[in-house]
């Protein structure tokens, strides 16, 4: 039933990798490294079942009964190859399983991606060779001595402490990404399922396979004959019995982490285009509304213009007049700009450095902020991502914005907005904090929803939160909020980071 068990779970690894449309490295290697933890398992049961010592004991341990192990013993296949299969997909489960953990929590530059993955493939070449029993006989026959015994134990010993800091690096490596994730509960949650799957798979494996790949022959070279170790299974015999039952559940544990991730994102994703269709809508309604402003503003200077020939003779009112007919073409001017801008179909994504983009966008606001303490330092590591300027602005300008109302009954000497940019793993997180009022909880999960506003609808649309919302979800990011009434509130805008530049002291 194992046996079955085991090869059902193969099938839905196959089968649901088809059906991904893309995936990550990490995902990919991921997969790779519960495949291997099969096939590792599948190899030590077949391998058994060749060997007399298990004959009556197999069953004890996996379940296997002795006719199903009847027919696993004239498989046609030699010992010679399933210890060669089993050390590498033993080696296979080592290397994935750190290269998943690598690329899930590291951002690597695809130059030193290539040298970094065949660093950590050479330890696990080596062994494979090493540990081949032809390689092992062939050696044996040429160099036997007590002393090249002696060097194979201290292989194994090496070998031994270099799989164990593969197994923990990479448990490390998840639990760091955890930790260092941007606070937003979607991607975290996201993590955490996947190390609770890896760290079980890791565990399982560590407990049945701890001591592998090893030299399972013995050769003697006056007699000219070989013959083949047993598997000595290590830890109490007694967890054996369950251990089926622990790695069955382990895997189908790893399956659910990486279903449950896949689903988790398309639940963003259906989240997020259900707020873009009511954005969408707004939007329309927006160039409705924009349309008709534009004609009132095309009405009011015509009106202002034959007031104008009305009042040829009070050069004061003349003026006061032209302020207004002024003040009507440039909010025009700006209503086609922005209307022009929305006809777009598509953003034009280019390499941008988010802390130039903040800084410039300070310095456009400087009127609008002069009577608060805005603190914003600039890292020596600047992280570059993929945007549209002027949208990715807009979406900045609208939660500063927000923010500058939210300081408006503060006293002028403690008003504050901290921004700070900090780069998690793949993702750049743009944090834009403010010590206001604060959003009351009631209304947390409304406020990007548009035309919804706590502030009097009169002195605001409810339209800026909504938009930056809409931007930042186009930009492949995401955007959460924290608040507590009373204290302040911050704004966390998660983007994919591009690359990042190094900027020296003195550049």
């Amino acid at each position: 039933m194992f046996l079955i068990f085991m090869l059902i779970l193969i099938v839905i690894i196959v089968v649901f990798a088809f059906l991904q449309r893309s995936y990550t490295k990490a995902t990919m290697f991921m997969m790779f490294m519960v495949t291997s933890y099969l096939f590792v398992v599948l190899t030590v049961i077949i391998y058994m079942s060749k060997d007399a010592y298990h004959y009556n004991s197999l069953y004890k341990y996996f379940g296997i009964t002795q006719t199903i192990q009847n027919q696993l013993v004239f498989l046609p296949i030699s010992r010679y190859s399933l210890v060669r299969i089993m050390n590498f997909f033993t080696l296979s489960f080592l290397y994935t399983g750190l290269c998943s953990a690598i690329f899930f929590s590291m951002n690597i530059e695809k130059k030193k991606e290539k040298w970094l993955l065949l660093l950590l493939t050479v330890p696990a070449i080596i062994q494979f060779v090493l540990y081949d029993p032809s390689v092992y006989t062939g050696l044996y026959y040429r160099f036997y001595s007590p002393e090249f015994v002696a060097a194979y134990d201290w292989f194994h010993r090496i070998t031994l402490v270099i799989n164990t800091a593969y197994i923990v690096a990479g448990l490390f490596l998840f639990i760091y990404a955890f930790f260092d994730a941007p606070k937003v509960r979607l991607i975290r949650s996201n993590i955490l399922m996947i190390l609770i799957c890896y760290v079980s798979i890791q565990v399982t494996y560590y407990y049945m396979q701890y001591w592998a790949p090893n030299v399972l022959i013995i050769v003697s070279k006056a007699a000219h004959f070989t013959r083949f170790k047993p598997i000595n299974l290590a830890g109490k015999p007694s967890m054996y019995t369950l251990l089926p039952y622990i790695s069955a559940f382990c895997l189908v544990l790893c399956l659910y982490g990486i279903y449950k991730y896949a689903r988790i994102q398309n639940r963003i994703k259906n989240r997020d285009s259900l707020i873009s269709r009511n954005i969408d809508s707004a939007v329309v309604t927006s160039r409705v509304f924009s349309h008709y402003i534009k004609n009132e503003m095309l009405a009011l200077i015509a009106q202002s213009e034959f007031l104008q020939d009305m009042c040829k003779d009070q050069a004061e009112v003349r003026q006061e007049i032209q302020v207004i007919e002024h003040r009507c073409r440039n909010l025009y001017g700006r209503l086609d700009a922005i209307h022009q801008k929305n006809l777009k179909s598509k953003m034009d994504l280019k390499p941008v450095s988010l802390s130039s983009l903040v800084e410039n966008l300070l310095e456009e606001m400087h009127l609008q902020l002069k009577d608060i303490h805005v603190d914003f330092s600039k890292s020596k590591q600047q992280p570059l991502v993929m945007a549209d300027s002027f949208y990715l602005s807009q979406g900045v300008e609208n939660i500063v914005s927000n923010a500058v109302d939210a300081l408006e009954n503060i006293p002028d000497k403690i008003r504050r907005i901290h921004i700070e940019i900090n780069i998690k793993n793949k993702w750049v997180e743009l944090v834009i904090r403010d010590n206001g009022a604060g959003i009351p909880e009631k209304y947390l999960h409304q406020i990007f929803q548009p035309f919804f506003s706590s502030k009097p609808t009169s002195k605001n649309w409810g339209m800026g939160l909504s938009l930056c919302h809409n931007i930042i979800t186009a930009h492949e990011g995401k955007v959460a909020v924290e608040s507590t009434e009373g204290e302040g509130t911050a704004f966390r805008m998660v983007i994919p980071l591009l690359a990042i530049i190094n900027n020296e002291p003195g550049d």
